[in-house]
């Protein structure tokens, strides 16, 4: 049975499958109107395409380019006019396409819909689609029914076509001949046809009135006073757009507008016939076979046309249009530049630099290309050859100076930001001298204009050329190789490599692209030079009052304000006393230790002061050896951080002699005490008598030491400095042989070791016993802690994640045994069981941290007689450092001990690897 069924059902379905074929190809279906429109454009969309490659064969697009370089400011301000007569006629047909619908609309607001609406369509196609959706979207807002648009919507698209029928008609009255060549019509037979047209519409006109149905919706025609103001409106609105068209045709194409009228006609009809975009293809094949001129020359006339009737209307609507639909929503959007002005402000310098800097690129290649030579016309024959030779000599030097101004942007610096806009004006001037270069004219006027509107984003100070950096000299170099390459490719002289560098600048007859790349060249060159040579002036540190200064360091609870009283730096007070001390290297503002204010808000604020003085300066401020207590200050005012190393603070409170935790230390004040070794605090009311006698002291010690004294972060040999501090004195047999100052805190309750020397004929054992002796005696005063100074990159963190220069400093830090005994400086202070506190450099980021640290080590060394004095100047650049710097070089082994002296068998170390090294 299954295999009798199987032909069955087969047949059955072959049945079925003819069928629908049959169903398919009824005539009722394949000639429906929709199909065949749909099918009549496909063919009509496949000719235009066959036809315009036959005709634009061996067309150039350098030809055509040429041709639309060659359309005069004239001609495309006549265009436009005639262009915006024709939108305006296409506003009246919107009115009274308002008025025969009913619509209560404004006319204001009538004109406004129907330019938005026909410029849309023109570009967009599908005019009931694009034009009916803006007409929703605008006449929906008055109020209006979606009948109403609607009917508004039909009644232009009928006034529209009532209009070309119009002008068709009259034209072919007038010209009967013009269309002979294209369809083979004879002028008698085009008066004809253009007599019947004419008279149809004055009949449709004289007997308006009248019901149609038109689309599913049912529109009463105009009455004889609309229909006629409607033919009026069509043939001034196709009129107009055609007299924007014959505006730009070529001098060569020798037709009358009169003539070009039903052409242009044709065209549009052609056009609208194919539902293309704005009727692109069937248009222009029509200009191109009626229309007699070069093919090259025609079609970058209607490039132009297309430009100017086109495109420029349609972004003018479509700004308008999104203006429009954010109006009701301006309360709103009144917030947005308070909400979007802080994100967006940094950008603008970024990126007018960009442009800046793209600018002279442009600028500069142009000066190059082989083609700015071509001779001037017009205006320029009456300017002297000299000046025009030398417009692209100095336009090109222009071009480079802007690449190098860019830099400077985007630091925000004035002095960059003035350099650029008398650059760009001068390279306007230039741009229209060397050739009426309207093109480049422009660009740097709308720079200009967007320079002057930021003008407030650039309030820094410093040279125009202080921001060049080598990444800029890269970039520059870059361009100007890029300027050198586009000129050979674009068919430089064949015999330039003949022309010598003295011949460039004397010849007439040199070709432009060489004089501008040599004097790009000859600007980098000195560029480079001047980076080279530059150094920047030497910082002399204001004076500031004494009185003034004393007064803020006597409220510090920290010993560090006291490094005021160097006077190696500059100050920033605030109305209350508060104050920041720093120097500056190379546009580093470097600041020393925490803000010194009285509290969290004072601080801030300082901190935010010193931001606005770098800034405006044109440098960038750092902040060396911050606490973490001050890191939510700096963290708000938008600082980052890398950690230099930790600080080494005694609990005086928990320090105890007694117990078996303390036997060493007490072994140890014996064997000084037996060693004739004696400790005394001496206040600072008493010092200044002693002075002369701790001065050979200082004088031994600096004879060890390579490089000038360190300051700025630790105090160095001054008679009035030191004369303002406790200092701490070892005596061996009644003689001084080893000091240390103290700085104090306000209330005493913290007490840090600054300057510490000794003699080379050290007893064995007196560092640690005026470590010792000190902590017991400030102990016995009250003070609750004493710091021992920072133990350089001690906790840095070594992870492969962390930043690399917490990786760097951690390596250093575990294997630079050759240089700096780093981690047994750690550990000799370990033995006092301090307190660790991690010490930073803030800074903004703009530099790096190696950057910023070279600077310190330059601003510390006090120049760079300074640098290199044994040890890393980090590690040198704390109150006390300087005594581990003498010994780096020999101590290995943080508990290995230097050989005893001769009077002496003690084994304590006589100089402890690290004596409070900072």
């Amino acid at each position: 049975m299954q295999n009798q069924a199987t032909p069955a059902a087969a047949l059955q379905a072959h049945r079925r499958a003819i069928q629908r074929m049959r169903a398919f190809v009824r005539p009722k279906r394949v000639f429906h109107p929709r199909r065949l429109a749909a099918l009549g454009a496909l063919v009509l969309a496949g000719a235009i395409a066959v036809l315009l490659v036959d005709m634009l064969e061996g067309v150039a697009a350098r030809d055509v380019a040429s041709a639309v370089g060659a359309t005069s400011g004239l001609m495309l301000i006549a265009s436009a006019i005639a262009s915006a007569g024709s939108y305006t006629a296409l506003m009246g047909f919107e009115w009274l396409a308002v008025r025969q619908a009913g619509a209560a609309v404004p006319p204001r607001l009538a004109a406004f819909t129907g330019f938005i609406s026909w410029a849309f369509t023109f570009v967009l196609g599908f005019g009931v689609i694009t034009g009916g959706a803006v007409r929703l979207r605008r006449y929906g807002r008055a109020g209006l029914s979606a009948g109403q648009t609607v009917r508004i919507t039909l009644f232009g698209a009928v006034f529209f076509w009532l209009g070309i029928a119009a002008l068709a008609g009259l034209s072919l009255v007038a010209a009967p001949s013009v269309l002979q060549p294209l369809v083979g019509l004879s002028p008698s037979a085009a008066t004809g046809i253009g007599l019947a047209v004419t008279l149809l519409l004055a009949v449709v006109i004289l007997r308006g009135g009248r019901s149609v149905t038109l689309g599913g919706q049912r529109l009463t025609l105009p009455d004889a006073r609309t229909g006629l103001a409607v033919a009026g409106l069509g043939i001034a609105d196709t009129g107009l757009a055609a007299l924007g068209l014959w505006c730009v045709l070529p001098a060569g194409s020798d037709i009358g507008f009169l003539h070009f009228l039903p052409i242009f006609a044709m065209a549009t009809v052609a056009g609208v016939v194919s539902h293309a975009p704005g009727g692109v293809g069937a248009f222009e094949a029509v200009i191109l076979i009626l229309v007699p001129g070069a093919p090259s020359e025609l079609l970058a006339s209607l490039l132009v046309f297309r430009l100017v009737y086109y495109v420029a209307p349609f972004v003018i609507g479509a700004v308008a249009f999104a203006l429009a639909e954010l109006a009701p929503q301006r309360h709103r959007l009144s917030t947005l530049p308070r909400l979007l002005g802080p994100v967006l402000a940094p950008m603008v310098p970024l990126i007018l630099s960009a442009a800046v800097f793209a600018a002279g690129l442009v600028l500069l290649v142009a000066g190059a290309l082989p083609g700015a030579s071509a001779p001037v016309t017009g205006v320029l024959r009456g300017l002297p050859i000299p000046f025009v030779e030398a417009s692209h000599f100095v336009a090109s030097v222009s071009g480079a100076a802007l690449l190098i101004v860019g830099s400077g942007l985007k630091r925000q610096m004035r002095a960059s930001w003035v350099a650029a806009i008398v650059l760009l004006a001068a390279e306007t001037v230039l741009s229209l001298a060397k050739g009426l270069h309207i093109g480049e004219a422009l660009i740097c006027v709308a720079l200009i204009a967007c320079l002057v509107a930021a003008r407030g984003s650039f309030d820094r100070g410093g040279s125009a050329l202080q921001a060049v950096s080598l990444r800029r000299l890269a970039a520059i170099a870059a361009a100007i190789a890029i300027a050198l390459g586009v000129a050979l490719v674009s068919g430089a002289p064949a015999d330039w490599q003949n022309v010598t560098w003295w011949q460039v600048a004397f010849q007439a007859d040199t070709p432009h692209f060489l004089r501008a790349i040599l004097g790009a060249s000859v600007v980098f060159a000195l560029l480079v030079l001047w980076r080279t040579v530059h150094r920047p002036a030497g910082f002399a540190a204001a004076a500031p009052d004494a009185a003034t200064v004393a007064a803020g360091v006597a409220d510090a609870a920290d010993p560090y304000a006291n490094l005021a009283f160097l006077g190696d730096k500059c100050f920033l007070f605030d109305e209350d006393g508060g104050f920041i001390m720093y120097q500056v290297q190379r546009g580093t503002y470097l600041a020393m230790g925490d803000p010194v204010a009285r509290d969290a808000a004072q601080a801030t604020a300082l901190v935010w002061r010193f931001r606005e003085l770098a800034h405006k300066a044109g440098g960038e401020p750092a902040f060396y050896q911050v606490s973490a207590a001050a890191l939510p200050i700096f963290i708000d005012a938008g600082f980052t951080f890398a950690k230099l190393g930790e600080e080494a603070v005694i609990d005086l409170a928990a320090f105890s002699m007694h117990g078996s935790r303390a036997t060493r230390f007490r072994q140890m004040i014996a064997r000084a005490e037996r060693a004739g070794l004696t400790f005394e605090l001496v206040r600072a009311a008493d010092v200044a008598p002693l002075l002369p006698s701790l001065k050979p002291i200082s004088e031994d010690w600096l004879a060890r030491q390579t490089g000038r004294e360190k300051g700025f972060s630790l105090g160095f040999w001054d008679e009035d400095y030191l004369a303002r501090f406790d200092v701490a004195v070892i005596r061996h047999e009644g003689v001084p042989v080893a000091f240390a100052n103290l700085w104090a805190g306000a209330g005493h309750r913290e007490a840090t070791i600054d300057l510490m020397r000794y003699r080379s004929d050290l007893p064995q054992g007196a560092m640690d016993y005026l470590f010792i002796a000190l902590i017991n005696a400030l102990k016995g005063e009250g003070v609750e802690r004493l710091s021992l100074g920072m133990a350089p990159l001690s906790g840095l963190a070594e992870h492969r994640l962390a930043p690399a220069w917490s990786r760097v400093g951690a390596s250093v830090y575990r294997s630079g045994g050759a240089f700096f005994n780093f981690s047994g400086l750690r550990d000799y202070k370990a033995k006092f069981k301090p307190d660790w506190r991690p010490r930073y450099l803030a800074h903004t980021g703009a530099r790096s941290v190696a950057r910023v640290m070279i600077d310190a080590t330059f601003i510390i060394s006090r120049g760079p007689r300074g640098v290199g004095g044994g040890a890393t100047a980090m590690a040198a650049a704390n109150p006390g450092g300087e005594a581990m710097a003498a010994l780096a070089p020999v101590l290995e082994d943080p508990f290995a001990e230097p050989p005893a002296s001769a009077n002496s068998a003690d084994p304590s170390p006589a100089v402890p690897p690290a004596a409070a090294a900072r």
